[in-house]
């Protein structure tokens, strides 16, 4: 146990300097990929390669710093720019879009991720895993609770009226349900007339999710959008099943 101990703490102090470096440079890629596949199945902006080389690149300046530094300077001098540089990239990540502020939780998670990597080029590689999947833990369970406890969707059905014009109009409409990620089972279209008809169940209770209709009645050849009441008890059943 005393010999695998040492491997817990700084690196820097046990390994050669060669083999310490790629070490540290692997840990942070696993750990940049951990963090960056969470979101990148939720298809958000930062996935993960870019997640990677974020990490990767704050081990970099961090094992870059030691090594000039060596004993005789400041060993945190390119180290503690990453923080201020990060911090930009991370803003980038947070923009307005159909009426909410998105990006948070990204820009968030870069900053994070960042830190995992100063962490993990300062020598501390065990330390750095553990906090990533803390993150990832975080980002997974967080969520969970938000959807399913704290703050539930609540579905109402709407039937949207068009004219088909060769199928262009339906197209259109499903390139705003993709957006929106509305699963199939969520729409059906029917004919009227001359006309089609889209029923579509959808979250009327958050801001965020029942801005589609927003977009849909911006849509040229829609003619009409139907409020349905609230779905009941048992659709609801049904959609969370689904």
């Amino acid at each position: 146990m005393n010999e695998v101990w040492p491997y817990f703490g700084d690196l820097h102090l046990v390994l050669p300097p060669h083999w310490c470096g790629l070490i540290l440079v692997l840990c942070s890629v696993l750990c940049g990929v951990l963090i960056g596949a969470e979101r990148q199945v939720k298809q958000k902006s930062a996935g993960a390669r870019t997640l990677a080389l974020i990490c990767v690149g704050s081990t970099l300046f961090t094992i870059a710093s030691i090594l000039i530094a060596g004993d005789v300077a400041d060993r945190t001098r390119i180290a503690a720019q990453v923080v201020t540089g990060v911090g930009f990239l991370g803003a980038g990540a947070i923009i307005r879009h159909r009426g909410a502020i998105v990006g948070l939780t990204t820009g968030a998670t870069i900053w994070t991720a960042s830190a995992i990597g100063v962490l993990v080029g300062g020598g501390y590689a065990a330390a750095g895993l553990v906090l990533t999947l803390l993150v990832v833990a975080v980002l997974l369970v967080v969520q969970w609770l938000e959807h399913r406890v704290l703050e539930r969707c609540r579905f109402s059905q709407c039937t949207v009226v068009y004219q088909p014009d060769l199928g262009k109009t339906r197209v259109r409409i499903l390139r705003i349900l993709d957006d929106y990620r509305i699963p199939d089972q969520f729409w059906n279209v029917t004919r009227e007339g001359e006309l089609e008809a889209m029923d579509i169940r959808y979250c009327h209770y958050h801001r965020a999710h029942r801005s589609l209709l927003f977009e849909v009645v911006e849509i040229a050849g829609v003619t009409e959008v139907r409020q349905e009441r609230a779905l009941r008890q048992t659709d609801r059943a049904e959609i969370k099943g689904s």
